[in-house]
């Protein structure tokens, strides 16, 4: 028995390839060199808890930071890379019908997948240009400003940070996410100035969700100063909808705790954890 499965092992670790299907993602060839396989069997170590290792054995990415693969796993990465086609030429977007429209809509969105089949997806629309959220950080205190309001579909209390609708119109200069990050600040927050930093790469955009056409735009803003709205300095006025409770000084600890607690929402969570990468690049924590 011993003999037989050091053959089978033997015999899988040369000839081990990926498996390609017809649909959109296609995995190519897997195998791995003799060398390269001696080579990381030398200088194995122990397994960092905070890295992701793929089903290949090469390192993918840090949870902390986010970093990138080495020279001798990106060689290998490419290797066993994974290919998406043109979403264009694999979805063909049919039609659009409006179901319900006020505020938000719901779309009825049909699609031709690529296998062939004509699927209808129901899709939430709202108002305006994206969304906005921010993050509000103290540089002397080391705490973030957020914000407790009721959310109407989890009929719900919860945590979050400043958010907002990107208007089209003259309010936030026809559409502009920065103007849009900064009135909602004032508006939710009370805060205004401060050094703005965007949380996504080259200020991309990020899908909702699945069925959502909303995408936001996500920024983290330093030493904000404080509008004495007690003192009678003016402030932009919330919507009619909401009743929101400014909490000062909370520390990334507790953000966490709220975090894993639930105490957020997605949208909000997400946007701490951008957040706290962006404060270790910066060397705030």
């Amino acid at each position: 028995i011993v003999i037989i499965l050091v053959f089978t092992i033997n015999f899988l670790s040369k000839n081990a390839e990926g498996v390609a299907y017809d649909g959109t993602l296609k995995i190519q060839h897997a195998s791995l060199d003799t060398e390269t396989y001696s080579k990381r069997a030398r200088t194995s170590k122990r397994p960092n808890p905070n890295e992701i290792i793929s089903p290949w054995g090469f390192h993918i990415a840090s949870i902390r930071g986010g970093s990138r693969p080495d020279e001798d796993s990106l060689s290998t990465e490419n290797e066993n890379r994974v290919e998406a086609n043109s979403v264009d030429q694999e979805y063909e977007h049919i039609d659009d019908v409006l179901g319900y429209s006020r505020w938000r809509s719901i779309i009825q969105r049909t699609v031709r997948m690529p296998n062939g089949k004509v699927v209808d997806f129901d899709v939430v629309d709202q108002k305006g240009k994206g969304a906005v959220v921010v993050f509000a950080w103290d540089t002397r205190t080391k705490t973030a400003t957020l914000i407790r309001e009721y959310m109407p579909g989890s009929m719900k209390v919860m945590t979050g940070v400043a958010a907002g609708i990107i208007e089209s119109g003259a309010k936030h200069n026809e559409g502009d996410p920065a103007v849009a990050a900064k009135f909602e600040l004032e508006e939710e927050c009370h805060l205004r100035g401060g050094r703005w930093y965007s949380l996504t790469e080259t200020d991309a955009t990020v899908p909702h969700d699945k069925y959502s056409v909303t995408e936001f735009s996500a920024y983290i803003v330093l030493d904000a100063e404080r509008i004495d709205v007690e003192g009678g300095e003016e402030v932009r006025e919330l919507d009619d909808e909401e009743n929101i409770e400014i909490i000062h000084g909370v520390s990334v600890l507790e953000i966490l705790r709220m975090i894993r607690a639930g105490e957020m929402n997605l949208v909000g969570g997400w946007t701490c954890l951008l957040a706290f990468e962006k404060l270790r690049e910066l060397g705030e924590i």
